[in-house]
């Protein structure tokens, strides 16, 4: 009697191992149907969750995880694919915007044989327009990198820290990235570079404050203060918001790069699934 008890026993949990089994199976391939459903309907982020809960919830469930693979690499190129069209609209748009914000006074320098990027500016701050002034002149490169240089012309003060201010309120940076020093006939012309990024906020002050009146203080060995021209202000506003979208596009470009990099590596993966199969 226990011999049968115990061959009932084995004979039930080999069926239920059995009915386990198939229902592990069953239940991966509702996941993957689901995958599928949300790949076709262009819901990629969904179709890979389930792919993705599908490894972790089934790992013995073996066809159904070959399936979710292909399916996959289905769902990445076709994301990617996606991503790389919205980026060249983007990047169109955003190209549009360039041409029309470059007729708008912008000039271009480049020195072919010195430099590999080229730097644009504002035609109100060209030096051969200020041989004389003190002010601070803005450019851009073609990175979309802007620079504020302090341009100071007299005696020496040897500065290298400069602060923007209304009332009581003042951006000031000591972090310049260059500083050049000449004289001509008794004259010091002194040129301090400060980069966006590293100018600790003076470029942010005078595109928040381009409707107000702003002092300038140059401090050094000694200091000299001014009040910045209307005209350089808007140079560097207008140079502020060239920056933006010369800087959007190359991220643009940057994460298309990408895109198309992630392509070429899901279908090298996939020509080598097929060629092992």
């Amino acid at each position: 009697m226990k011999r049968i008890i115990h061959l009932s026993a084995i004979i039930f949990a080999t069926i239920l191992a059995a009915s386990c089994a198939e229902s592990v199976e069953e239940q991966a391939a509702r996941s993957l149907n689901e995958a599928r459903e949300a790949f076709e309907q262009g819901d990629y982020q969904s179709a890979k969750n389930c792919l993705d809960s599908l490894k972790i919830l089934y790992p013995k469930a073996f066809d159904a995880r070959r399936e979710a693979l292909k399916l996959m690499r289905e769902v990445e190129l076709a994301e990617q694919k996606r991503n790389i069209a919205a980026f060249d609209s983007l990047i169109q748009t955003k190209q549009a915007e360039l041409e029309t914000m470059l007729k708008s006074g912008f000039t271009f320098e480049k020195d072919e044989k010195y430099q590999e990027i080229g730097n644009f500016m504002v035609a109100s701050q060209a030096p051969m327009k200020n041989l004389n002034n003190t002010y601070l002149r803005g450019q851009v490169d073609e990175n979309g990198i802007m620079t504020v240089t302090s341009i100071y012309k007299g005696r020496p003060i040897a500065h290298n820290k400069v602060r923007v201010s209304i009332g009581e309120n003042y951006a000031e940076s000591e972090n310049p990235i260059n500083k050049y020093t000449s004289k001509h006939l008794g004259i010091t012309t002194e040129r301090v570079d400060f980069r966006f990024g590293k100018d600790e906020g003076i470029i942010g002050f005078i595109v928040l404050n381009a409707d107000k009146n702003i002092k300038v203080e140059l401090i050094g060995e000694k200091s000299y203060t001014y009040k910045m021209r209307k005209e350089d202000i808007k140079a560097i506003k207008s140079l502020y918001e060239l920056s933006v979208v010369l800087r959007t596009i190359k991220e643009l470009e940057a994460s298309r790069e990408e895109a198309e990099r992630h392509m070429e590596f899901v279908k090298r993966n996939e020509q080598r699934s097929n060629k092992s199969n």
